[in-house]
């Protein structure tokens, strides 16, 4: 409680930070006003010491979060080229809380190799056969057709029945495999059912063989290309990728929101990568006539197309699985397995992020991605109208309804894209909430 010289009491939600010598309250979000405050005790000393006053638009995005029910632990950021303009946490989260950060990993992978690429160490059409002497370029074998654009875009024709993929060399841990072997396991073993370039199949392994390759052909390491392309390159300090020295490219990232915001702000500023080739990472690369194999189809349906390593979004309600309207909107992202969320509005150019790790066991446990997709439907338009981006270019809001109705509505249509038996709880919004521990709560 904090009570102001006027009279007016405020209740506040804390943390404390225990420093050095220092002990740290941070208070955020007073009830029921548009005020932040850092309250300090320093040395045993109280004061106030820091604050800042949020804009009715961003008073209005900051009750929404508040006011997401099926989420209780979680924090949020929003920006633009120029920088971070609004961050947020929500229960024990907030955005330098490590995240383990699962299939969020592999978009900041890609713009790493895209860096690359940018140096000029490789190209988007070169084969792995002209770096590495392993790989066929017999005409009659297929693999010796994929290029680094078809492993990036995810349609070189690599297929697994799952949205991973599992071999031995593929792994959270450290292990004996460079990443020179894992490729040529996955070269080995893995099946390559589909011509490259004609079909799309979301899994592991695309990404580990891009990866291994790219760092090859720049003649280094592939944490050394992680480092240099973008964890040294933008002063991510608490970011890394377990595995050792072969890092698991597509799901291991560890990083924090603090972290990642970085990483969006530096990819939308076209700092971190040139736009000629953002750009190019921005293509839709499921357009006709590009198939979409049968054990990805559920991720079109509910997230939308796909570029390098990136959604092109389209989870707005729709009539089908990606419409003129998404393609218009250009918003990239990459829904992580365990709910965290960050997108880039490309017509826009501005960014946000929900941040939260909400460990699951099966790979088609999409509880809490679904849970972010819907947060995000409801939040995007505040934080656009709070940018100040036109009406004629904002994400349009979802249909007015009472507020409980309109969550579970949404809710009930993502799961409805998903085959009953492949949820672990039945395709409703009271099966998911009470899956992620939650229940309604707002009025």
């Amino acid at each position: 409680l904090l009570l102001l010289p006027s009279g007016q009491l405020l209740t506040y939600r804390c943390c404390h930070l225990s420093l050095t010598h220092v002990s740290t309250w941070v208070c955020c979000e007073p009830t029921m006003t548009g005020v932040r405050f850092k309250l300090c005790l320093v040395a045993g000393a109280a004061g106030l010491c820091a604050g800042e006053n949020l804009s009715p638009e961003w008073q209005a995005v900051s009750k929404a979060l508040d006011d997401y029910f099926p989420l209780k632990s979680f924090a949020f950021s929003a920006g633009n080229a120029s920088g971070t303009q609004f961050k947020y946490s929500k229960g024990n989260v907030t955005l330098e809380t490590p995240m383990y950060m699962a299939s969020s990993s592999k978009f900041p992978v890609a713009t790493a190799i895209m860096g690359a690429v940018s140096d000029g160490h490789i190209t988007l059409q070169t084969k792995p056969s002209e770096v590495w002497n392993w790989w066929t370029t017999d005409p009659a074998d297929k693999r010796s057709r994929i290029t680094l654009e078809t492993l990036l875009s995810f349609t070189s024709g690599l297929y697994t029945s799952d949205a991973a993929g599992d071999l031995p060399c593929l792994s959270f841990n450290v292990t004996n495999y460079s990443a020179e072997a894992c490729a040529r396991q996955i070269y080995t073993n893995a099946t390559f059912a589909f011509e490259p370039g004609s079909t799309w199949d979301y899994n592991s392994f695309h990404l580990q063989v891009a990866g291994a390759f790219a760092a090859a052909a720049a003649n280094t390491t592939v944490q050394g290309l992680l480092h240099k392309y973008l964890i040294d390159k933008l002063g991510m300090t608490s970011t890394e990728w377990a595995g050792g020295a072969n890092p698991y490219l597509a799901a291991s990232m560890t990083t924090t929101g603090a972290d990642y915001d970085k990483f969006l702000h530096a990819y939308t500023a076209y700092t971190l990568v040139p736009k000629a080739l953002a750009t190019t990472m921005e293509v839709d690369y499921l357009e006709p006539p590009t198939q979409i194999s049968n054990a990805s189809t559920y991720l079109v349906d509910i997230l939308g197309h796909y570029s390098f390593c990136n959604y092109f979004e389209c989870v707005e309600p729709k009539k089908a699985p990606f419409t003129p309207a998404c393609k218009a909107a250009n918003i990239h992202m990459d829904a992580g397995l365990f709910g965290y969320y960050p997108l880039v509005d490309r017509a826009n150019n501005v960014y946000m992020q929900i941040v939260q790790t909400q460990i699951v066991e099966k790979t088609t446990d999409l509880g809490p991605t679904i849970a972010a997709t819907v947060l995000r439907e409801l939040v995007k338009p505040l934080v656009d109208k709070a940018l100040g981006i036109p009406d004629d270019t904002a994400t349009p809001s979802l249909p007015d309804m009472p507020y409980v109705n309109r969550i579970s509505t949404r809710t009930t249509e993502l799961l409805a894209k998903i085959s009953d038996d492949v949820l672990p709880f039945s395709p409703t919004a009271a099966a998911l909430w009470a899956h992620l521990g939650q229940r309604p709560t707002h009025p």
